[in-house]
Protein backbone atom coordinates (compact mmCIF):
# COMPACT_ATOMS: atom_id res chain seq x y z
CA UNK A 1 0.00 0.00 0.00
CA UNK A 2 1.32 3.46 -0.89
CA UNK A 3 2.39 5.72 1.96
CA UNK A 4 -0.20 8.37 1.03
CA UNK A 5 -3.08 5.89 1.18
CA UNK A 6 -1.74 4.33 4.38
CA UNK A 7 -1.36 7.71 6.07
CA UNK A 8 -4.83 8.78 4.92
CA UNK A 9 -6.44 5.68 6.46
CA UNK A 10 -4.56 6.08 9.74
CA UNK A 11 -5.32 9.79 9.94
CA UNK A 12 -9.03 9.33 9.20
CA UNK A 13 -9.37 6.42 11.64
CA UNK A 14 -7.76 8.42 14.43
CA UNK A 15 -9.88 11.47 13.63
CA UNK A 16 -13.12 9.47 13.83
CA UNK A 17 -11.94 7.69 16.98
CA UNK A 18 -11.07 11.04 18.52
CA UNK A 19 -14.73 12.04 18.15
CA UNK A 20 -16.00 8.85 19.80
CA UNK A 21 -18.40 8.94 22.72
CA UNK A 22 -16.51 9.68 25.93
CA UNK A 23 -16.96 8.88 29.62
CA UNK A 24 -19.04 12.00 30.19
CA UNK A 25 -21.39 10.97 27.37
CA UNK A 26 -21.93 7.54 28.86
CA UNK A 27 -22.31 8.94 32.38
CA UNK A 28 -25.06 11.23 31.14
CA UNK A 29 -26.89 8.62 29.06
CA UNK A 30 -27.09 6.04 31.86
CA UNK A 31 -28.99 8.64 33.88
CA UNK A 32 -31.71 8.96 31.23
CA UNK A 33 -35.12 7.38 31.66
CA UNK A 34 -36.27 6.59 28.12
CA UNK A 35 -35.04 5.54 24.67
CA UNK A 36 -36.37 8.86 23.33
CA UNK A 37 -34.05 10.75 25.66
CA UNK A 38 -31.09 8.72 24.36
CA UNK A 39 -32.15 9.60 20.81
CA UNK A 40 -32.34 13.31 21.69
CA UNK A 41 -28.89 13.23 23.25
CA UNK A 42 -27.31 11.45 20.27
CA UNK A 43 -28.76 14.17 18.05
CA UNK A 44 -26.27 16.53 19.71
CA UNK A 45 -23.26 14.34 18.85
CA UNK A 46 -21.31 14.96 15.67
CA UNK A 47 -21.42 11.48 14.12
CA UNK A 48 -25.03 10.70 15.02
CA UNK A 49 -26.93 13.92 14.38
CA UNK A 50 -27.04 13.62 10.57
CA UNK A 51 -28.54 10.12 10.69
CA UNK A 52 -31.07 11.20 13.32
CA UNK A 53 -31.99 14.62 11.95
CA UNK A 54 -35.08 13.34 10.13
CA UNK A 55 -36.42 11.22 12.97
CA UNK A 56 -39.43 12.44 14.88
CA UNK A 57 -38.27 12.85 18.44
CA UNK A 58 -40.20 10.75 20.90
CA UNK A 59 -41.46 8.31 18.27
CA UNK A 60 -38.32 6.29 17.51
CA UNK A 61 -38.56 2.82 19.05
CA UNK A 62 -35.66 0.75 20.27
CA UNK A 63 -35.21 -1.33 17.10
CA UNK A 64 -35.15 1.73 14.84
CA UNK A 65 -32.62 3.54 17.03
CA UNK A 66 -30.37 0.49 17.14
CA UNK A 67 -30.48 0.19 13.34
CA UNK A 68 -29.54 3.87 12.99
CA UNK A 69 -26.61 3.26 15.34
CA UNK A 70 -25.52 0.29 13.18
CA UNK A 71 -25.75 2.53 10.12
CA UNK A 72 -23.53 5.20 11.71
CA UNK A 73 -20.92 2.67 12.83
CA UNK A 74 -20.90 1.04 9.38
CA UNK A 75 -20.55 4.44 7.71
CA UNK A 76 -17.31 4.96 9.64
CA UNK A 77 -15.74 1.94 7.93
CA UNK A 78 -16.91 3.23 4.53
CA UNK A 79 -15.09 6.50 5.16
CA UNK A 80 -11.86 4.54 5.47
CA UNK A 81 -12.54 2.22 2.51
CA UNK A 82 -12.99 5.37 0.40
CA UNK A 83 -9.21 5.84 0.46
CA UNK A 84 -8.36 2.32 -0.73
CA UNK A 85 -7.26 2.03 -4.35
CA UNK A 86 -4.68 -0.71 -3.86
CA UNK A 87 -4.65 -4.49 -4.22
CA UNK A 88 -5.49 -5.12 -0.55
CA UNK A 89 -8.91 -3.48 -0.94
CA UNK A 90 -10.63 -6.79 -0.15
CA UNK A 91 -9.19 -6.78 3.38
CA UNK A 92 -10.84 -3.44 4.09
CA UNK A 93 -14.25 -4.75 3.08
CA UNK A 94 -14.34 -7.44 5.79
CA UNK A 95 -16.76 -5.32 7.76
CA UNK A 96 -19.23 -5.61 4.87
CA UNK A 97 -19.06 -9.41 5.13
CA UNK A 98 -19.75 -9.19 8.86
CA UNK A 99 -22.69 -6.85 8.22
CA UNK A 100 -24.12 -9.29 5.68
CA UNK A 101 -23.93 -12.10 8.22
CA UNK A 102 -25.64 -9.95 10.85
CA UNK A 103 -28.50 -9.23 8.44
CA UNK A 104 -28.87 -12.90 7.44
CA UNK A 105 -29.08 -13.88 11.12
CA UNK A 106 -31.57 -11.11 11.78
CA UNK A 107 -33.83 -12.41 9.02
CA UNK A 108 -33.41 -15.96 10.32
CA UNK A 109 -34.51 -14.85 13.80
CA UNK A 110 -37.59 -13.20 12.26
CA UNK A 111 -38.44 -16.45 10.44
CA UNK A 112 -38.12 -18.45 13.66
CA UNK A 113 -40.07 -15.97 15.81
CA UNK A 114 -42.59 -14.90 13.17
CA UNK A 115 -41.87 -11.23 13.96
CA UNK A 116 -41.62 -10.11 10.35
CA UNK A 117 -42.97 -6.62 10.99
CA UNK A 118 -40.08 -5.80 13.31
CA UNK A 119 -37.63 -6.94 10.64
CA UNK A 120 -39.22 -4.72 8.00
CA UNK A 121 -39.47 -1.76 10.41
CA UNK A 122 -35.71 -1.94 10.92
CA UNK A 123 -34.89 -2.49 7.24
CA UNK A 124 -31.21 -1.54 6.68
CA UNK A 125 -31.77 0.47 3.48
CA UNK A 126 -28.32 2.09 3.72
CA UNK A 127 -26.72 -1.31 3.07
CA UNK A 128 -28.67 -2.13 -0.08
CA UNK A 129 -25.98 -1.03 -2.53
CA UNK A 130 -23.23 -2.87 -0.64
CA UNK A 131 -24.88 -6.28 -0.21
CA UNK A 132 -23.85 -9.26 -2.33
CA UNK A 133 -27.46 -10.45 -2.30
CA UNK A 134 -30.85 -8.91 -3.09
CA UNK A 135 -31.58 -7.18 0.22
CA UNK A 136 -35.23 -6.51 -0.65
CA UNK A 137 -35.82 -10.17 -1.40
CA UNK A 138 -33.95 -11.37 1.67
CA UNK A 139 -35.78 -9.16 4.15
CA UNK A 140 -39.24 -10.33 3.07
CA UNK A 141 -38.32 -13.99 3.60
CA UNK A 142 -40.90 -15.78 5.75
CA UNK A 143 -39.65 -19.36 5.42
CA UNK A 144 -36.32 -21.15 5.27
CA UNK A 145 -37.04 -21.85 1.60
CA UNK A 146 -37.41 -18.11 0.98
CA UNK A 147 -34.15 -17.49 2.81
CA UNK A 148 -32.23 -20.01 0.73
CA UNK A 149 -33.76 -18.74 -2.50
CA UNK A 150 -32.70 -15.16 -1.72
CA UNK A 151 -29.12 -16.30 -1.02
CA UNK A 152 -28.51 -18.42 -4.10
CA UNK A 153 -25.11 -17.87 -5.69
CA UNK A 154 -23.69 -16.35 -2.51
CA UNK A 155 -21.20 -17.76 -0.01
CA UNK A 156 -24.00 -17.99 2.55
CA UNK A 157 -26.15 -20.49 0.64
CA UNK A 158 -23.60 -23.27 1.03
CA UNK A 159 -23.51 -22.73 4.80
CA UNK A 160 -27.27 -22.54 5.30
CA UNK A 161 -28.44 -25.25 2.91
CA UNK A 162 -27.30 -28.24 5.07
CA UNK A 163 -29.34 -26.88 8.00
CA UNK A 164 -32.58 -26.78 6.02
CA UNK A 165 -35.73 -27.48 8.03
CA UNK A 166 -39.25 -26.94 6.79
CA UNK A 167 -40.61 -26.56 10.32
CA UNK A 168 -39.30 -23.39 11.96
CA UNK A 169 -39.18 -24.95 15.42
CA UNK A 170 -36.58 -27.43 14.14
CA UNK A 171 -34.19 -24.76 12.82
CA UNK A 172 -30.82 -25.00 14.63
CA UNK A 173 -30.11 -21.31 15.04
CA UNK A 174 -27.05 -21.66 17.31
CA UNK A 175 -25.37 -24.13 14.95
CA UNK A 176 -26.08 -21.86 11.96
CA UNK A 177 -24.71 -18.84 13.80
CA UNK A 178 -21.51 -20.71 14.60
CA UNK A 179 -21.14 -21.91 11.00
CA UNK A 180 -21.50 -18.34 9.75
CA UNK A 181 -18.91 -17.19 12.28
CA UNK A 182 -16.51 -19.81 10.95
CA UNK A 183 -17.26 -18.68 7.40
CA UNK A 184 -16.43 -15.10 8.39
CA UNK A 185 -13.06 -16.06 9.85
CA UNK A 186 -12.31 -18.23 6.83
CA UNK A 187 -12.76 -15.10 4.71
CA UNK A 188 -10.70 -13.02 7.17
CA UNK A 189 -7.67 -15.30 7.24
CA UNK A 190 -7.81 -15.96 3.50
CA UNK A 191 -7.79 -12.24 2.72
CA UNK A 192 -4.94 -11.68 5.14
CA UNK A 193 -2.96 -14.45 3.42
CA UNK A 194 -3.82 -13.12 -0.05
CA UNK A 195 -2.78 -9.54 0.67
CA UNK A 196 0.07 -9.48 3.19
CA UNK A 197 3.50 -10.98 3.62
CA UNK A 198 4.88 -12.58 6.75
CA UNK A 199 5.43 -9.60 9.08
CA UNK A 200 2.09 -7.91 8.45
CA UNK A 201 0.26 -11.20 8.11
CA UNK A 202 1.35 -12.47 11.55
CA UNK A 203 0.33 -9.26 13.32
CA UNK A 204 -3.11 -9.24 11.72
CA UNK A 205 -3.61 -12.91 12.46
CA UNK A 206 -2.87 -12.23 16.13
CA UNK A 207 -5.57 -9.54 16.26
CA UNK A 208 -8.25 -11.86 14.89
CA UNK A 209 -7.02 -14.98 16.70
CA UNK A 210 -7.18 -13.10 19.98
CA UNK A 211 -10.77 -12.10 19.24
CA UNK A 212 -11.65 -15.74 18.53
CA UNK A 213 -9.91 -17.01 21.66
CA UNK A 214 -11.61 -14.53 23.97
CA UNK A 215 -14.99 -15.33 22.43
CA UNK A 216 -14.28 -19.05 22.95
CA UNK A 217 -13.47 -18.47 26.61
CA UNK A 218 -16.73 -16.56 27.06
CA UNK A 219 -18.64 -19.44 25.44
CA UNK A 220 -16.97 -22.00 27.74
CA UNK A 221 -17.84 -19.90 30.77
CA UNK A 222 -21.47 -19.40 29.81
CA UNK A 223 -22.03 -23.03 28.83
CA UNK A 224 -20.54 -24.27 32.11
CA UNK A 225 -22.06 -21.60 34.34
CA UNK A 226 -25.62 -21.44 33.02
CA UNK A 227 -26.18 -24.68 31.11
CA UNK A 228 -23.91 -27.18 32.89
CA UNK A 229 -22.82 -28.35 29.45
CA UNK A 230 -20.56 -31.38 29.05
CA UNK A 231 -17.17 -31.39 27.34
CA UNK A 232 -18.47 -32.53 23.95
CA UNK A 233 -21.19 -29.88 23.82
CA UNK A 234 -18.68 -27.18 24.73
CA UNK A 235 -16.13 -28.28 22.12
CA UNK A 236 -18.80 -28.33 19.42
CA UNK A 237 -19.64 -24.69 20.15
CA UNK A 238 -16.09 -23.34 19.79
CA UNK A 239 -14.15 -22.01 16.82
CA UNK A 240 -10.93 -24.00 17.03
CA UNK A 241 -9.61 -23.58 13.50
CA UNK A 242 -7.71 -20.34 14.11
CA UNK A 243 -7.21 -20.44 17.88
CA UNK A 244 -3.66 -20.36 19.26
CA UNK A 245 -4.66 -21.93 22.58
CA UNK A 246 -3.12 -25.40 22.82
CA UNK A 247 -5.37 -28.44 23.07
CA UNK A 248 -3.91 -29.12 26.52
CA UNK A 249 -4.70 -25.65 27.81
CA UNK A 250 -8.18 -25.75 26.28
CA UNK A 251 -8.88 -29.06 28.03
CA UNK A 252 -7.69 -27.57 31.32
CA UNK A 253 -10.12 -24.65 30.99
CA UNK A 254 -13.05 -26.90 30.05
CA UNK A 255 -12.31 -29.29 32.93
CA UNK A 256 -12.44 -26.58 35.61
CA UNK A 257 -15.10 -27.56 38.16
CA UNK A 258 -16.15 -23.99 38.89
CA UNK A 259 -16.89 -21.77 35.87
CA UNK A 260 -15.81 -18.71 37.87
CA UNK A 261 -12.27 -20.10 37.94
CA UNK A 262 -12.12 -19.18 34.25
CA UNK A 263 -11.89 -15.54 35.36
CA UNK A 264 -8.80 -16.46 37.35
CA UNK A 265 -7.37 -18.07 34.24
CA UNK A 266 -7.80 -14.81 32.34
CA UNK A 267 -6.12 -12.89 35.15
CA UNK A 268 -3.06 -15.15 34.91
CA UNK A 269 -2.97 -15.54 31.13
CA UNK A 270 -1.04 -13.57 28.50
CA UNK A 271 -4.14 -11.39 28.19
CA UNK A 272 -3.74 -10.07 31.73
CA UNK A 273 -1.60 -7.18 30.47
CA UNK A 274 -4.70 -5.87 28.72
CA UNK A 275 -6.78 -5.86 31.91
CA UNK A 276 -7.18 -2.99 34.36
CA UNK A 277 -8.45 -2.44 37.86
CA UNK A 278 -12.10 -2.02 36.92
CA UNK A 279 -14.22 -4.93 38.12
CA UNK A 280 -16.92 -6.61 36.08
CA UNK A 281 -19.61 -9.03 37.13
CA UNK A 282 -19.79 -10.81 33.77
CA UNK A 283 -17.03 -12.69 31.98
CA UNK A 284 -18.11 -11.05 28.69
CA UNK A 285 -16.90 -7.73 30.00
CA UNK A 286 -13.52 -9.07 31.04
CA UNK A 287 -13.11 -10.27 27.47
CA UNK A 288 -14.43 -7.05 25.94
CA UNK A 289 -12.16 -4.96 28.16
CA UNK A 290 -9.15 -6.93 26.96
CA UNK A 291 -10.15 -6.49 23.30
CA UNK A 292 -10.69 -2.80 23.97
CA UNK A 293 -7.30 -2.23 25.61
CA UNK A 294 -5.47 -4.24 22.94
CA UNK A 295 -7.23 -2.39 20.12
CA UNK A 296 -6.63 0.99 21.75
CA UNK A 297 -2.93 0.20 21.89
CA UNK A 298 -2.89 -0.47 18.14
CA UNK A 299 -4.90 2.69 17.51
CA UNK A 300 -2.45 4.88 19.40
CA UNK A 301 0.90 3.28 18.59
CA UNK A 302 0.70 1.41 15.28
CA UNK A 303 1.76 3.05 12.02
CA UNK A 304 0.46 0.16 9.93
CA UNK A 305 -2.85 0.89 8.19
CA UNK A 306 -4.31 -2.66 8.24
CA UNK A 307 -3.60 -2.94 11.98
CA UNK A 308 -5.13 0.46 12.71
CA UNK A 309 -8.16 -0.40 10.58
CA UNK A 310 -8.68 -3.72 12.38
CA UNK A 311 -8.39 -2.05 15.78
CA UNK A 312 -10.71 0.75 14.66
CA UNK A 313 -13.46 -1.70 13.66
CA UNK A 314 -13.29 -3.44 17.05
CA UNK A 315 -13.41 -0.11 18.91
CA UNK A 316 -16.41 1.05 16.90
CA UNK A 317 -18.19 -2.26 17.58
CA UNK A 318 -17.61 -1.67 21.29
CA UNK A 319 -19.16 1.81 21.04
CA UNK A 320 -22.15 0.29 19.26
CA UNK A 321 -22.54 -2.37 21.96
CA UNK A 322 -22.23 0.27 24.69
CA UNK A 323 -25.18 2.14 23.20
CA UNK A 324 -27.18 -1.07 22.85
CA UNK A 325 -26.52 -1.90 26.51
CA UNK A 326 -27.65 1.57 27.58
CA UNK A 327 -30.83 1.32 25.49
CA UNK A 328 -31.63 -2.16 26.84
CA UNK A 329 -30.77 -1.14 30.39
CA UNK A 330 -33.12 1.83 30.25
CA UNK A 331 -35.81 -0.27 28.60
CA UNK A 332 -35.71 -2.82 31.45
CA UNK A 333 -35.31 -0.11 34.12
CA UNK A 334 -31.96 -1.31 35.41
CA UNK A 335 -30.11 0.71 38.04
CA UNK A 336 -27.65 3.25 36.65
CA UNK A 337 -24.69 1.50 38.26
CA UNK A 338 -25.69 -1.84 36.77
CA UNK A 339 -25.80 -0.33 33.28
CA UNK A 340 -22.51 1.47 33.84
CA UNK A 341 -20.78 -1.76 34.76
CA UNK A 342 -21.65 -3.19 31.35
CA UNK A 343 -19.91 -0.38 29.45
CA UNK A 344 -16.40 -0.46 28.03
CA UNK A 345 -14.61 2.88 27.61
Amino acid sequence: MGSFTSNAIISKAKNIYGNRLKKEDYDYMVSLKSVSEVELYLKTKHYYKDSLKNTQSGFVHRGQLEEIIRKVIFSHSLKLVHFIKTKDYSFYTLNMVQREIDIVLSVLRAIISGEYDAMLANYPSHFKKHASFDLDKLTISKTYDDLLDSLKNTRYFEVLQPFYEKETELIKYVAIEQSLDILFYDVVFQRIADNYKRKHREKLEIIFSTKIELNNIVKIYRLKKFYKADRETILESLILKYSRISSKKLEEIISLDDADLILQYLEKSEYSKYMDEKEYIYVEYYAERMKYNLSKRYMYFSNDAPEVYSAFIILMEIERDNLFNIIEGIRYELEEEEIRRMLIY
